[in-house]
């Protein structure tokens, strides 16, 4: 196909670039535009062309060919094929396109999402950060709560407190709970405190990660329970030694006068126990019972002490295996009246009885129970971390009713009179069980 391109054809008559036939009667001494040959045989070839690449015979004396053609129902429908498929093949390469470009936008979505994720892990690793932080204003009550919905536990003593009053010259403490810590602050004047009304800016700073490690270790008796971590699907052992009783006392009572004097006894020792919060599951190593006194009353009269019995285990809940063990009562015997111990290193061993004031094997105290003994293993089938409340037992103080204190404070032991000894507090040892 080709534009008339003749001497006298109009340029631009069509658009800019595109000639065309005119009268050019605006153009003084110009013709109309000539027809050429070249022109007229492109127009020919281009109109036969139709016919004959469709398979048709040119008929000079057929003037309707062209229209037979082009209006016929094959022909609308070969025409109809043809351009359903090239706006299937639009449609197709408009899909391979948006489809590349899905998954390009995909492959950049997942790559920042990767870096987010690396760049969180690795500011979740570095330790110390501050977790909370806040100011507490006059008038406020003096405490740091947990926030709301917080798994934490301020007992937790990977979790550091600052306290920094404003001014120069004060002085505090502070005192953990599970769900708070206390803050008390004073100024100071020479040995002297007084009231203080400032600002208290704190924050809590935790100094390392939950890892299996947390928690190992060994345990000895504080008053304050340890609050640690164990992981999703994490499993710890644990041995629990519960603390031993007091020892028996004896004393001189007239046993003329009164044949039935108040039996005095020592204190039991605490139980080593282990709970997880939010369970009901707590393994308790009870802690050994206290012995009873012993009693002379000369001339032969004597009531000799009573053993305390050992301390008693006791499972809630719970636990993958374990080995239990209930304490040793003591001894209580003329010859033998000293507290249970079988432990090697003397952990939760009872107290001795004191021998009798007058004859060490008449009206003796009698010896403390020891604290019972768990070896066992606990494992997190949940999938959120747990905490682990651990306490040591207090060893229980051995008959001591009659001891004074004089003006100095020094402990007198009035004659006639022999405490009972101490018990050993208990222990408890953490690790990480494969």
């Amino acid at each position: 196909m080709k534009r008339i391109d003749s001497i006298n054809a109009r340029p631009d008559v069509n658009g800019t670039g595109k000639k065309g036939f005119h009268d050019n009667a605006d153009l003084a001494g110009q013709d109309a535009t000539y027809l050429s040959p070249d022109w007229l045989n492109a127009i020919q070839e281009e109109l036969a062309n139709l016919l004959e690449r469709n398979g048709k015979v040119l008929d000079p004396n057929n003037n309707a060919q062209l229209y037979d053609l082009l209006a016929t129902e094959e022909g609308l429908l070969a025409l109809s094929a043809a351009v359903e498929d090239r706006l299937q093949q639009l449609k197709q390469q408009q899909e391979t396109s948006d489809d590349a470009l899905q998954t390009q936008l995909y492959d950049a979505i997942e790559s920042l999402q990767q870096q987010i994720s690396n760049l969180s892990n690795g500011l979740a690793s570095l330790y110390p950060k501050v977790i909370l932080a806040g100011v507490i204003k006059p008038g406020q009550t003096w405490e740091i709560k947990k926030p709301a919905g917080s798994n934490i536990s301020f007992l937790d003593t990977r979790y550091a407190v600052q306290i920094t009053p404003e001014g120069g010259h004060e002085a505090w403490s502070i005192s953990r709970q599970d769900a708070k810590i206390d803050v008390n602050v004073w100024n100071r004047s020479g040995t002297n405190r007084i009231g203080y009304s400032g600002n208290i800016n704190w924050s809590v700073v935790q100094t390392e990660g939950l890892t299996s490690s947390a928690g190992n270790g060994d345990y000895v008796y504080t008053g304050t329970p340890v609050v640690f971590p164990i992981l999703a699907g994490e499993s710890k052992s644990f041995l629990l030694i519960g603390a031993g009783g007091g020892g028996g006392s004896s004393r001189y009572e007239d046993l003329v006068a009164n044949s039935n004097p108040p039996v005095l006894k020592g204190i039991d020792g605490e139980a080593t126990y282990l709970s997880i919060d939010g369970t009901n599951i707590i393994f308790t190593a009870g802690g050994g019972k206290a012995g009873a006194g012993g009693v002379d009353g000369g001339n032969g009269q004597y009531i000799n002490g009573v053993a305390g019995d050992g301390g008693q285990w006791s499972i809630s809940g719970e636990y993958t295996s374990a080995t239990r063990t209930n304490g040793q009562g003591g001894n209580a015997t003329s010859a033998n009246h000293t507290g249970a111990a079988t432990d090697s290193n003397g952990r939760g061993a009872g107290g001795n009885g004191a021998d009798g004031y007058l004859i060490a094997t008449q009206g003796f105290g009698g010896g403390a129970g020891e604290g019972s003994r768990i070896s066992i293993i606990y494992t997190n089938n949940t999938a959120n971390t747990q905490y682990a409340r651990l306490y040591i037992g207090q060893a229980g103080k051995g008959e001591q009713s009659l001891l004074t204190t004089d003006e100095a404070g020094n402990i007198v032991t009035p004659a006639n009179y022999i405490a009972g000894t101490n018990g050993s507090n208990g222990f408890a040892r953490v690790s990480s069980a494969v």
